[in-house]
C-alpha cells in the first residue's frame, strides 16, 4: 500500500487486552517518519492511557467515516517486536482463536511495558575457604559443606545447596565461626542448575546418534524447514543429539530454542546445557522476576545469545533468525497452556518452523499419536535411537493382577508378594528402588461408612483429599483447606474413613515395612518448599536414598544408575479418565517411569500392579512395544474420527449462576448449529462439564468435531465475536480451546 505524503497517516494498534480487533489512531503531524510496524505507542483508551503495539500502517480508508484519536507518543525508535515475530504472534492468535492483544500479553515480558525498568540484581552469598585452618568442631553437615567449598575454591550458596542439601545454612554458620569467608554477589540470571560435568560432550556419538545428526545437519545447512521425530528409548542419548544439533545451527549464525516440559524438573539437563554453552544461553521461566525476564527477553531479541531454554512460553522467544526448535518430551501434556491463550507449544513450534524456515526436532521415548501420524503421512521424518547408551538393555517388566487382592485392607491390598520380594532383593544387593503412584496426598477421599457420603469441596464438585502433613482436607482444584470433620454432615455419623491411597500414605507404609531403608518422597506438595526438589535429587545422586516414592515427577528425565527396580502401585489409575487420550497417556507414563530402572551397568526390573492386566496400554508397555501400541491406538481413533484424524474445538461456557451458564451454552449451540452443519462439522452438546462446578463457577461445554485440515482460524473468529458479546450480557463467559487436552472442566 502506498500513502500520500500530504494526507494524514494512521496506524492500527493492538492493546494487551482480550479484545479481538485493533484500534485505528492518527499519527501526529511531524511524527510520520517514526511510525513503524512493531513499535510501542502510548494511546488514549477510554478514560486512561495504555501502551499498545503498531500492527499495521494505514490511511483514512480504515476509519470507514469514523473519527480517530491521535497517538499520545511513539515509544521506540526501532521496532520493539520485529515484523517477522509479529507475523508469528498474529498467526498464533488466529489459530488459537485468541485476541491478538491477549496473545501479546502472554508472549511479551510484562505485557507491553511503557518503560524498561532495569533489573535490580538479586544478591546471594559466595563462600571461599579461610586462609587459616579450621580450629574447632564441625557437625557432619558442616563438614560436608566445608569440603565442598574447599574443593571448589569458591562457590555460591545456590550451587552449594545443590551439591549439599542444607549446605547454605551450614556454610552460614561456618562463616560466623571464621571457618569460611563470605561476600555478597549479584545472583546471575540464567541456568541455576547443578554444575554437572558434561561428560557426554567428550564421548564419541553412537551409530544411531551419528545417523540422526547427519540427517539434522543436512536440513540445518539447507536453511529450509524440516520436521523430525526423534524416537529414542529411555537412556538412548537424545539429549546429546539435541545439544550437538544446537552446535550445528550455531555454526550457521542462526539461533535455537530448546523447550522442556517443566524447567524446574530438569536440573540434570540444565546442568549439561550450562556446562556446554555457558554465557551463550538465555532462560525464560516463571521463577524470574519481571525485570529479569525482560532482560533475558531483550538478550534474545537482540541476538546477544544463541540459545534460549525454557518451558512452553519460550516458543515466543524473539530471536532474529531461528534455525532450530527442539521440543524435548514432545508428548508431554505440560506443553498445552490451559488458561488465557490456550496454545500447544509443540504445534506452535511446527508453525514457527514453517514460517521461519527452521528445523523442528520433536524428541521422546513415547512420541505422541499426532507426531507418529505425521511420520506415517510424510509430514515428518523419523529418526531412531533403539538402544541405550553403554549397551545396557531395557528393563524386564512383569505384570501383577491385583483383582485377587480387592478384599484386603491397608498396605496388604497394594503390596503384593511379588512387589515386596522385588524390593527386598533390591535392597539386599545394595541397589535403589523407585515406587510410582500418580496420586498425591494421604487418602483420596474421606467417606462416611454409615451413609456412604464423601466429603466434598464447597466450591467445586469434587471430593476433598486428605493430606496428613497439613492435617487437613484439600481441594486439588481451588486449593481450599478445611479441618477433618468429626461427624458426617449428612447423617451425623462418626465413622469417617480415609479411603484410597496417595504418596503420603505410601511413604508411611514403606517406612514401616522397610524400617532400615532410607526413604524419600517427591511430588508437587514436597517441591513447594524452596530447595526441596534439589535436596531429594541430590540425595538420590549421592546414594543417600534407598527407596524414592513419587508421582509423575519421578518419571521425567532422571538418570540414577543405582536405581535397578521400579514398582508401579496402580498402573491403570489413569485409564478410567473420560478422555480419548487416557490409554495413550497411560502407556506413556508407564514407559517413562519404567525407563528409570537399569540405566547403569546393572540390569533393571519393573513391576506393574494393575486391576486391568488385559489393557493394551499395560500389555504393550510391559513388552516395550511402542509401535504395536500406536498402531492399535491410531486404528481405534480413526474409527471414531478422533485426533489426529480430526480436529476438535471445545467451547467452554461458565458463570457464577448456573442458569446463566446453561442459557449461554444453549445460545451458543443454537447459533452454531446451522453454520456447523453447512460446513460438515459435528456439534455435540451443550452439556455440563464432567466436573460441573469449579471455584464456584458452573461449567458447560459445546464440542465441535471437524475434519483434520479444517481452517479453524478462517471460519470461527467472525462467528464467535458476536457470540462472546451476547454471552457476556447473560452474565457468563465463552472460552475457545482448539484441540483441547483437558476436557474435565
Amino acid at each position: 500500500m502506498t500513502f500520500s505524503l500530504t494526507a494524514p497517516l494512521f496506524v492500527e494498534v493492538s492493546v494487551p487486552l482480550p479484545i479481538d480487533h485493533p484500534f485505528t489512531y492518527r499519527v501526529p503531524e511531524g511524527e510520520e517518519h517514526r511510525a513503524q510496524v512493531g513499535v510501542r505507542v502510548l494511546v488514549p483508551f477510554g478514560g486512561r492511557k495504555m501502551t499498545g503495539l503498531v500492527t499495521a500502517i494505514t490511511d483514512a480508508s480504515a476509519l470507514d467515516g469514523r473519527a480517530a484519536k491521535d497517538l499520545l507518543a511513539i515509544l521506540d525508535e526501532t521496532p520493539y517486536v520485529s515484523e517477522r515475530h509479529l507475523a508469528f504472534l498474529t498467526a498464533t492468535a488466529r489459530g488459537c482463536l485468541a485476541p491478538l492483544g491477549e496473545t501479546l500479553r502472554a508472549a511479551l515480558p510484562r505485557g507491553l511495558p511503557r518503560k524498561e525498568a532495569p533489573a535490580a540484581p538479586r544478591m546471594e552469598s559466595f563462600y571461599r575457604p579461610s586462609p587459616f585452618p579450621p580450629g574447632g568442631a564441625m557437625t557432619p553437615k558442616q563438614r560436608q559443606a566445608y569440603e565442598a567449598v574447599r574443593e571448589s575454591g569458591g562457590i555460591s550458596s545456590t550451587d552449594l545447596s545443590t551439591r549439599v542439601p542444607g549446605g547454605a545454612d551450614a556454610a552460614k554458620r561456618l562463616a560466623a565461626k571464621g571457618f569460611l569467608l563470605v561476600e555478597s554477589r549479584p545472583r546471575p540470571v540464567g541456568l541455576h542448575a547443578a554444575s554437572l560435568p558434561d561428560l557426554a560432550g567428550d564421548l564419541a556419538p553412537t551409530p544411531g546418534q551419528e545417523a540422526a545428526l547427519s540427517r539434522i545437519g543436512v536440513a540445518v545447512a539447507s536453511g529450509r524447514h524440516a520436521a523430525f521425530v526423534l524416537h529414542g528409548v529411555t537412556g538412548s542419548g537424545k539429549t546429546e543429539v539435541y545439544l550437538r544439533a544446537v552446535e550445528q545451527v550455531r555454526a550457521t549464525g542462526r539461533q535455537a530454542i530448546f523447550l522442556v516440559p517443566e524447567i524446574a524438573l530438569t536440573p540434570q539437563l540444565l546442568g549439561r546445557v550450562r556446562s556446554r554453552f555457558r554465557d551463550g544461553v538465555a532462560v525464560l521461566h516463571s521463577g524470574l522476576t519481571p525485570a529479569e525476564r525482560s532482560a533475558q527477553w531483550r538478550h534474545v531479541r537482540d541476538g546477544e545469545v544463541f540459545l534460549c531454554v525454557g518451558a512452553r512460553s519460550a516458543i515466543f522467544s524473539p530471536f532474529p533468525s531461528v534455525g532450530l526448535i527442539v521440543v524435548d518430551e514432545e508428548h508431554d501434556a505440560a506443553y498445552k497452556q490451559e488458561d488465557g491463550v490456550r496454545y500447544q507449544a509443540r504445534d506452535l513450534a511446527l508453525l514457527r518452523g514453517r514460517m521461519e524456515d527452521a528445523v523442528v526436532l520433536l524428541g521422546s521415548a513415547t512420541p505422541s499419536a499426532e507426531s507418529f501420524h505425521r511420520v506415517r503421512t510424510g509430514a515428518a521424518t523419523l529418526l531412531s535411537l533403539p538402544e541405550r547408551i553403554g549397551g545396557s538393555g531395557m528393563p524386564e517388566i512383569s505384570v501383577v493382577d491385583l483383582k485377587g487382592r480387592a478384599d484386603r485392607r491397608g498396605a496388604d491390598r497394594y503390596f503384593s508378594p511379588e512387589l515386596e520380594a522385588a524390593i527386598d532383593s533390591t535392597l539386599v544387593r545394595g541397589e535403589k528402588a523407585m515406587l510410582f503412584l500418580n496420586r498425591r496426598g494421604f487418602a483420596s477421599a474421606l467417606t462416611c461408612l454409615e451413609c456412604g457420603t464423601t466429603v466434598q469441596c464447597r466450591n467445586c464438585q469434587v471430593a476433598l483429599t486428605y493430606h496428613r502433613e497439613h492435617e487437613a482436607l484439600l481441594c486439588h482444584y481451588c486449593n481450599v483447606k478445611r479441618k477433618e470433620p468429626e461427624a458426617c454432615a449428612k447423617c451425623g455419623g462418626h465413622k469417617l474413613a480415609q479411603v484410597g491411597i496417595g504418596t503420603e500414605r505410601l511413604l508411611s507404609w514403606v517406612s514401616k515395612r522397610w524400617k532400615e531403608a532410607r526413604v524419600a518422597r517427591l511430588d508437587s506438595d514436597v517441591t513447594r518448599r524452596r530447595g526441596a526438589y534439589a535436596e531429594v535429587l541430590s540425595g538420590m545422586q549421592q546414594g543417600e536414598v534407598d527407596i524414592l516414592v513419587g508421582t509423575q515427577m519421578i518419571a521425567k528425565g532422571h538418570d540414577f544408575p543405582e536405581v535397578t527396580f521400579v514398582g508401579v502401585l496402580l498402573a491403570d489409575l489413569s485409564l478410567s479418565f473420560p478422555d480419548f487420550r487416557a490409554s495413550e497417556r497411560t502407556f506413556q507414563i508407564l514407559t517413562q517411569v519404567s525407563g528409570r530402572a537399569g540405566r547403569g551397568d546393572r540390569p533393571g526390573n519393573v513391576l506393574f500392579q494393575t486391576m486391568s492386566p488385559e489393557s493394551p496400554a499395560i500389555r504393550k508397555a510391559a513388552g516395550h512395544d511402542y509401535a504395536g501400541f500406536m498402531e492399535e491406538e491410531l486404528a481405534a481413533r480413526e474409527a471414531m474420527g478422533y485426533p489426529p484424524f480430526g480436529r476438535m474445538l471445545l467451547l467452554r461456557l461458565w458463570g457464577t449462576r448456573q442458569d446463566a451458564a446453561r442459557e449461554a451454552a444453549d445460545l451458543v449451540a443454537g447459533a452454531l448449529s446451522g453454520p456447523m452443519s453447512a460446513h460438515g462439522v459435528r456439534l455435540l452438546g451443550p452439556a455440563p462439564s464432567p466436573i460441573a462446578r469449579v471455584k464456584r463457577r458452573f461449567h458447560y461445554q459445546v464440542l465441535l468435531a471437524m475434519p483434520p485440515d479444517f481452517p479453524v482460524g478462517d471460519l470461527f473468529p467472525e462467528l464467535l465475536r458476536p457470540l462472546r458479546e451476547r454471552v457476556r450480557k447473560l452474565g457468563a463467559r465463552l472460552e475457545a480451546d482448539v484441540d483441547p487436552y483437558q476436557m474435565m472442566v
